[in-house]
């Protein structure tokens, strides 16, 4: 099955909505008996309160900070600066039924390859790191948008919007990763969905880098995903907001998402001039 085909009900990976279930239902239980012990005791409700209300406080200023900076040191995507984002941006918005596009800045992130979504009293933001960006311009747009797809999905399914009510279940160890994982499963799928000529690529970038990636033979680096299992990989991956690549790799794969075959590596004696191309641009 292609994944633009995919139904929508489809797009959202199945333990998600478990974990969220869980972490909603752990995180109520966590408000319920602070209240308890707070109602209990007039002083120790006073000290929950103060510092919960002083924690939320940080959490929010050290966020508007952040995103300050961003902004103010950003390039505002618009119709006029990096029109064919914004019209990517616009495109996926309206196949994933939103009302609304999210406001897109570019900003150079050291040689970053990815993008991330964020949101701040109620709008909504989509960060695209400047070297992604770059390597649209010189290799194509298709990674790039489903990059951009990939982080519309964590606007479309809600996912930032829900997060102080569901934070007290991430300090229970594991939990909390395991959901953040299955969100990225799931807006794989959204990505795949808006690109599935990119999908693949977007994923195989994050791996071996902006030029390198064409030479990766996705079905290979897939497997990894199960030949690769020591007990650190496993468990560096239980405490990680992401899944593996080769597992996001392998879950595409198997939704018929389409990979194009590995430009093959030229001679030995041709490789240094490569190499000097790719790390020039």
């Amino acid at each position: 099955m292609e994944a633009r085909r995919l139904p929508m009900g489809e797009l959202v990976y199945g333990r998600e909505r478990v974990l969220f279930a869980v972490m909603l239902l752990v995180s109520l239980l966590l408000y319920g008996s602070l209240v308890t012990v707070a109602l209990s005791d007039a002083s120790t409700g006073g000290v929950f309160l103060f510092y919960g209300v002083l924690l939320a406080f940080g959490g929010f200023v050290a966020h508007a900070f952040a995103l300050g900076r961003i902004r103010g040191n950003g390039v505002l995507v618009t119709e006029r600066q990096f029109p064919f984002l914004q019209q990517m941006v616009n495109a996926h918005a309206r196949q994933l039924g939103l009302t609304y596009s999210p406001t897109v800045y570019v900003l150079e992130s050291g040689g970053i390859l990815n993008a991330f979504a964020t949101k701040l009293l109620g709008r909504k933001f989509v960060i695209v790191n400047a070297d992604i960006l770059a390597l649209a311009v010189r290799r194509g747009q298709e990674a790039l948008s489903f990059v951009v797809g990939h982080e519309l999905g964590h606007h479309w399914r809600g996912h930032l919007r829900w997060r102080w009510l569901i934070a007290p279940a991430r300090f229970v160890p594991y939990l909390g990763p395991a959901y953040s994982r299955a969100c990225e499963y799931t807006c794989d799928r959204v990505g795949a969905y808006c690109a599935p000529d990119g999908a693949i690529d977007g994923l195989l970038v994050l791996a071996a880098g902006s030029w390198l990636h064409r030479h990766v033979n996705a079905q290979e680096f897939a497997k990894q995903a199960d030949s690769d299992r020591g007990f650190w990989i496993r468990r560096a991956e239980l405490v990680s907001s992401h899944p593996r690549l080769p597992k996001r790799v392998a879950a595409l794969l198997a939704l018929g998402v389409p990979s194009a075959a590995p430009e093959p590596l030229p001679a030995s004696d041709a490789l240094p001039s490569l190499l000097s191309r790719g790390l020039t641009g």
